[in-house]
């Protein structure tokens, strides 16, 4: 009679249920992740409709496609979105339109040859904030200290740009900002609110003298003095930036007749 010999025993039986459990393992981390990332997107769906909730229709206009700007403040961010005109073609996005885009075009095409030359550059400057587009003069160049007339050589900018803005329904807003230096005492102006407001209804005076097509309507002037600075008035730098006359082509339109 043979001699049975002992069964061999499988010691690696073990991995197979180790294989199954890695498997599970796997899945499981797989179906959380996902999980999260839902989670995620149901998260700032809900901010966001707490946010517009709490944003309120108060000083708010409603401009289409679902978007609101505030048009009676100036933007978060005092310097706005600036616009690259010296290539020839803007980089900017207007925030609610493609209106705004295509009368910053329009001023390009215009003043073609004259973007290109480093007076210009420093002279004006086009940028997008939550009241619409904003073309933007240095004061510096415009006028001569304590005067509210624009400089004669600089005519042919407002002349431009009115022929431009002439023909549409928005809101025209001139805006005179100054540094918060002291005016001499023996000058047209007694305070910066005086000098920054003139400055700004010459503009607007101009512009209807010279565009009987832009009505009264659409016409708006306002001195802000040093109250609403792009830079820090500590540096003359800061203070040229701030000395500025302000055309807004704001996001308002009129109403038609």
């Amino acid at each position: 009679m043979k001699k049975k010999h002992p069964e061999h025993v499988n010691l690696e039986r073990w991995l197979v249920s180790y294989a199954d459990f890695i498997t599970l393992l796997f899945a499981f981390f797989v179906v959380m992740y996902s999980m999260a990332n839902q989670d995620k997107a149901k998260v700032k769906q809900i901010t966001d409709a707490i946010e517009r909730t709490f944003r309120g229709p108060s000083t708010m206009l409603d401009i289409g496609a679902g978007k609101s700007v505030n048009v009676l403040t100036n933007p978060g961010n005092p310097y706005g979105m600036p616009i690259e005109t010296t290539a020839g073609k803007t980089n900017g996005r207007p925030e609610d339109t493609e209106e705004l885009a295509k009368i910053v075009d329009r001023i390009e095409e215009s003043l073609k040859f004259q973007l290109q030359t480093t007076d210009l550059k420093d002279t004006l400057q086009m940028v997008y904030d939550d009241r619409g587009l904003v073309i933007r003069f240095s004061a510096n160049k415009l006028f001569k200290p304590g005067s509210d007339a624009v400089e004669r050589k600089y005519l042919y900018l407002l002349d431009k740009i009115g022929q431009i803005l002439q023909k549409g329904d928005r809101v025209i807003r001139v805006e005179g900002h100054t540094d918060d230096s002291p005016l001499p005492k023996d000058g047209k102006f007694d305070t910066n609110w005086e000098l920054s407001t003139g400055r700004a209804i010459w503009i607007v005076r101009y512009l209807r003298a010279r565009f009987e097509d832009i009505p009264t309507s659409r016409l708006s002037a306002a001195g802000f003095a040093d109250g609403q600075p792009v830079a820090k008035n500590d540096t003359e730098e800061g203070k040229s930036m701030n000395r500025r006359v302000e055309i807004v082509v704001t996001n308002l339109k009129i109403a038609p007749k």
